[in-house]
Parts: C-alpha cells; structure tokens; sequence
C-alpha cells in the first residue's frame, strides 16, 4: 500500500481562481477511482473542507490556524504539513511550491508559470517570492505534475528542467449532475455569450466586449453573461459594461449548479484569455457540444483542437467576425467536441493522477 498525502493548505476557497477547480476534481477523480493500492489523505484547512463537502468524503486532516494569511499558511507548510507527512510514501503539494521543509518524496504541481512569463499581473512581493520558490520547487520534487503538455514545454523551456521529470496530469470535467436552471431561465429567448472568468488583465473581458459590441445591429437581443470574481482589471472592466451596446450581466461568483445553467442555456462560449495553463470552462463546453471561440495562445489550441474556433491576436474586429460566424454555425463546428472531450474523463484524469504517484514509488 502507497500512502499519499495531498497539501492542500495553500487551498483558500474562491481566492486561487482555476487551480482551485483543477485540483479538487482531479481528487475526487481520483478517489472514486478507488485504487486498491493507493492511500490517500488530504490536508487542508476546515473553511476548505466546508466549502466542497466531496472532499470532506476523503480520508483527510484539518490545519487550524488564520488560512486567510498568506504568511500563515507558507509557515504551517514547513511546520504542520511538514509533521502529519513524515510517514507518507508520496507527499503532493497541488499548489505550485515544495515547502522550505519537505521530506524529498515530493510531488509539486505547477499551475503555470504566470508569475514569471507575465509579473506585472502580481504584486511586487508575490513575484519576487515565487521568482525564487518555483525554479527551487521545480529543482528539489521527485516529480513535477502540470495541467497540460504545453505547461510542461514551459517549465522545461524557461525552468530549464528535465523532461523526464514532468508528466501532465489534466484536470476533468465537474461530474456533478445537479443543474439550477433560475439564472439561465432569467436571460431571455436572445443569443447567450457566456465567459467565465475572474477579471484580471489576462483574461481580457475588454476585448470581449468590444468585439460583442460591434456587432450590436446584426444582434440586437444578445446577451453577455460574465461569472466569476473581481480581479485587477474590475475596475476598468466595470466602466467597458457601463458603456457596453449590449446587454450585459454580471452575476459574479455562482454555484457550480447555476453555472451549469448557464453552459446549458448559453449559445457560444467565448474565451479571449491570454494565458492559460488548461481552460477547464473550455473542456466543460465541449463536454456538452456548446460552441467555443477561443484564443490560440498556451494551452487553449491543446484542449479544443479543430473542433472550435481558435483566434489569433488582439484585433476587436476579427474577434467580432469569428463570434458572428459561430453564433450562425458554431453548432456544426462543434460536432466532434464530445468526443474529444473524452480524453480528459474523470476515468482517465484519476489514472493518469495515480500512474504518477506510482512513478515516484
């Protein structure tokens, strides 16, 4: 029997946009899969814990303390993880650094590698931080884990890491069945463009609703639905809605049940984001068959394939002809996303999860 700890205290929940989705499906996948060799124990903080109830399933130990302080948490990591780890075979720590304490049988999962490609998106001391904590963190685990092949190109390109030492371990799609339709319905009968996404600069919802607001006259009755939480760029992001050609509504965070609502009810999916180590909302339509325009930088080209539309630069204009052009016929381009989305099964996520751990054994 291989016992396997996952360092979940880094986890606060809503704060660590899609690492967090990332990591707990790939978990529960995991666990459901129920490998007869395999002993695993998470550890993470009770708010964690109360906020996805499918964790709480699993074997798993509470960490006290303030989780919402950042120092906090990188202490208990050297110090409490570091202490209920210490008869693990594996220890995963799912949130981008080994701890400054750490047992050498360790797994590191890197999201991306934002916070050195693109800094200016974090605070002086985060970057300066993790400038240093990942090459370390790349350089001391047994194994490094990240979220796509092109990921791993990256960590191998700028890290200068061995390729041999990193294996991508995809996410899945949300396997809950439980759909609230409330929101959806409260749309109206017109077009639904729904995006996804925490508004940080890198996500570019003002390129989205510039594109979407030009074609105002050929689509008088669309909607833009916009989930997710404030980020960096809210404020400019706030005054693009105020002034928008369009209807736009902005729900904020919602359920995972509202938000499947939504994929159910939406008409494309547009995701103009500059950098992405995955795009899970990305698999979630596909899984579905819903229409996916999508930028064609990172990992984006890596999940939808042909079976979408891919968009190159920041143009307005050509973002607005190729979100026309699927409102019309997106439908037939998206014929073959069901089955493509199938390489990221929970099935197939938890086994390629657990042929890692082995790996490290």
């Amino acid at each position: 029997m291989t016992r396997v700890d996952a360092n979940l205290a880094w986890l606060v929940p809503g704060r660590v946009g899609g690492s967090e989705e990332y990591t707990v499906r790939l978990l529960c996948a995991a666990a459901e899969s129920r490998p007869a060799d395999i002993d695993l124990r998470l550890i993470g903080s009770s708010a964690l814990f109360a906020a996805h109830p499918e964790l709480a399933e699993i074997e798993h130990v509470v960490l006290g303390g303030p989780v919402r302080f950042r120092p906090w948490r990188v202490a208990s990591e050297s110090t409490s993880v570091f202490r209920l780890t210490r008869t693990a075979d594996v220890v995963h720590h799912f949130g981008g650094r080994v701890p400054a304490r750490h047992h050498g049988n360790d797994v590191v999962t890197i999201h991306d590698l934002q916070p050195l490609q693109m800094p200016e998106n974090f605070s002086l001391v985060k970057r300066r931080y993790l400038a240093v904590a990942l090459p370390r963190s790349v350089a001391t685990a047994r194994l490094v884990v990240t979220p796509s092949e092109w990921v791993a190109s990256t960590v191998v390109d700028v890290l200068g890491a061995d390729p041999s030492r990193l294996r991508a371990v995809s996410s899945t799609w949300d396997v809950s069945t439980e759909i609230d339709p409330t929101l959806a319905s409260s749309l109206g009968e017109g077009p639904v463009v729904l995006y996804p996404a925490i508004t940080h600069p890198h996500k570019r919802h003002l390129l989205l609703l510039d594109a979407i607001g030009r074609l105002a006259d050929a689509h008088p009755r669309v909607t833009v639905v916009l989930t997710g939480g404030e980020g960096r760029a809210e404020d400019e992001v706030r005054e693009a809605v105020a002034r928008s050609a369009v209807r736009v509504v902005r729900p904020g965070r919602v359920t995972a049940a509202s938000l499947r609502g939504l994929y159910e009810r939406a008409d494309l999916l547009v995701f103009p984001s500059a950098y992405e180590g995955f795009g899970l909302p990305v698999l979630e339509a596909m899984r579905i068959g819903l229409p996916v325009v999508a930028s064609d930088q990172t990992a984006l080209p890596e999940v939808l394939g042909d079976t979408g539309t891919l968009v190159a630069g920041d143009d307005p204009a050509v973002w607005a002809a190729a979100i026309a052009d699927a409102l019309v016929d997106g439908r037939e381009r998206s014929a073959g996303a069901p089955a493509r989305a199938e390489r990221w099964s929970p099935t197939r996520a938890a086994a390629r999860l657990v042929a890692a751990w082995r790996s490290v054994v």
